[in-house]
């Protein structure tokens, strides 16, 4: 009788495992709170110190009209000062020994790019946790007209909340949660190519390119289901060091070993509750 030797057996210790030194992709979250936001005080704090003090002032009464020779009583206002403090510090480190460095494949720039992501990460999540609309009357938040479905009808009301507060209309962000982005896919307007003349319908590329209602458009799953339309300047941010890696010898310490450091140092201040809605 035949004994076969089969791959599985007899010659599965000549049978050599390769490695590709193609690493699969890790799967991550859309950062896009960061590049929606307003950074216009940033170079002021780039160097030194560590708040900002931003001047603000209300309007003055409307004017009154007068006859030739009346005399106008001069209208004092007030200054207002808000500060955008530089206190969140981030980090996210890793260390590689020696032995590992030498015998496994190059890793090195992997690991720094997803030490990045933790750090943008936990950013997004902080600019998220800043944003407050305003609760007066006409409240900034407000509900989806049918669970957590996005409708034409929701943009609208949130456009005409902003439009109400007088917010400037040119730069206009929206972010929305992934159900509420392929939401728009079931609004006839904006699928149309009747609509879009001269552009790919977003029903084709699976993408909204052009601005919604005066919105440009992103989205992130990070939202979840909150839909957040807002005028850039609502939030600023600065970033006083960017998260640069630092490669450190352990070797002191007696451990063959190098450590990555990775910090980024910023503020977050909103300025403005008017210029922003969430709908929930």
């Amino acid at each position: 009788m035949d004994s076969p030797m089969t791959a599985a057996t007899e010659l599965a210790a000549a049978i050599p495992e390769m490695w590709s030194a193609a690493f699969y992709p890790t799967l991550k979250e859309k950062m896009v709170f960061a590049q929606s936001v307003a950074m216009d005080y940033q170079g002021d704090i780039s160097a030194l110190g560590d708040t900002v003090n931003i001047t603000s002032f209300p309007q003055f009464d409307v004017a009154q009209e007068i006859s030739e020779a009346e005399a106008v009583d001069a209208q004092a206002i007030t200054a207002q000062n808000t500060q955008l403090i530089i206190n969140k510090q981030l980090a996210k480190d890793f260390i590689i020994t020696r032995k590992a460095d030498i015998q496994s494949l190059p890793v090195m720039n992997a690991l720094r790019d997803l030490a990045l992501h933790a750090i943008l990460k936990k950013m997004q999540q902080l600019i998220i946790a800043e944003i407050v609309p305003s609760a007066a009357t006409p409240d900034h938040a407000i509900a989806y007209d049918s669970g957590t479905t996005l409708a034409l009808a929701d943009i609208l009301e949130a456009k005409e909340l902003l439009d109400d507060a007088d917010v400037e209309e040119f730069g206009r962000q929206m972010i929305l949660g992934s159900a509420q982005y392929n939401d728009l896919f079931n609004i006839t307007g904006f699928t149309s190519k009747d609509f879009l003349p001269g552009t790919d319908s977003p029903l084709s590329s699976g993408a909204v390119t052009l601005p919604i209602l005066g919105f440009n458009t992103r989205w992130t799953s990070e939202a979840a289901n909150v839909a957040y339309l807002f005028h850039p300047i609502f939030l600023q941010m600065a970033v006083q060091q960017n998260p640069t890696p630092s490669v450190h010898d352990l070797g002191t310490m007696g451990k063959r070993a190098m450590r990555v450091n990775m910090e980024v140092l910023f503020g977050l201040k909103q300025l403005s509750n008017l210029r922003v809605v969430t709908i929930g």
